[in-house]
């Protein structure tokens, strides 16, 4: 397997590991801060194994060798956490992973400026069919009541985009230690805040689920695909949780879509399909 079809089929796992997280948010029934401190400090115990696991007894050099760049990272890491939380918790689901799925093309802007990696033709075209279902889907669904979930979505775009790029542009530097630092970090935001301590067991289930799976190991493998598959190609990839999302909250709490939404739906996943299959048949 080549290295960028190896980037492609981790991106892809990671997205369908990734895409029941909005799900388990709602059916949390926590409250922002409470989200934050749980979904950012609990998965350091999954990453903490995995990099005692890889590193055993070179694990303190392994934070030393992040350096300025790692906890730069570790910013953009604690930031889109945060911002998730706050707009799945302000927004509709669909607003948010809509808003998300721009992270492709913030990520093909910046790789253009910064890598010098300028998507060919066919991948331009991906990502405006993907932007026309994005808007197909988000169409009148925009409202002035959500617009700080909204804009909190949008930093996350931004913030994912520019997060693939670094970890292409230092493809060699291991930068799955700063993930541990980023949650620490967003933990620490969320500490001196109102926390529900007092959970229910089927809270500290969804949170177990959702804290030791769902959240560190897509995360891990979004800080590891860009080191092998060009960034807006692993973004775009990524693009597919707007849509697998949406049909977990869609099958599981009965909010059915509108035909919008469906539609938009079926163009990001054919768009996104079709650069799967072509790309991974070409030779790198």
């Amino acid at each position: 397997m080549s290295p960028r079809n190896k980037g492609l089929l981790l991106s892809l796992v990671g997205v369908l590991i990734l895409s029941p997280d909005s799900l388990l948010i709602r059916l949390s029934g926590l409250n922002d801060f409470s989200l934050i401190f749980y979904r950012s400090s609990i998965p350091t115990i999954s990453i903490f194994i995995f990099l005692l696991y890889y590193y055993k007894f070179n694990i303190l050099n392994s934070f030393i060798s992040i350096g300025s760049i790692g906890i730069f990272y570790a910013l953009l890491y604690a930031i889109t956490h945060i911002c998730f939380v706050y707009s799945i918790q302000n927004t509709s689901v669909a607003n948010t992973l809509v808003l998300i799925a721009a992270a492709p093309i913030f990520a093909a802007i910046f790789s253009t400026f910064i890598l010098k990696e300028v998507p060919n033709f066919f991948t331009w075209i991906v990502i405006i069919i993907a932007i026309l279902g994005m808007i197909i889907i988000g169409w009148g669904s925009f409202t002035s009541t959500g617009i700080f979930g909204d804009l909190m979505a949008l930093i996350v775009a931004i913030g994912m985009g520019i997060s693939m790029v670094i970890v292409r542009y230092y493809k060699n530097k291991d930068l799955v230690p700063a993930c541990l630092l980023g949650c620490i970090l967003a933990a620490i935001y969320a500490l001196p805040f109102e926390i529900e301590y007092n959970l229910n067991n089927f809270q500290i289930i969804i949170l177990l689920i959702m804290c030791l799976i769902i959240l560190p190991i897509p995360f891990v493998i979004l800080t590891i695909a860009p080191k092998y598959a060009p960034a807006h190609e692993v973004a775009l990839i990524f693009l597919m949780e707007s849509v697998l999302g949406s049909t977990w909250v869609w099958f599981v709490i009965k909010e059915a879509p509108p035909v919008n939404t469906i539609l938009g739906g079926i163009i990001i996943l054919l768009a996104v399909s079709i650069f799967v299959i072509k790309t991974t048949r070409e030779k790198n």
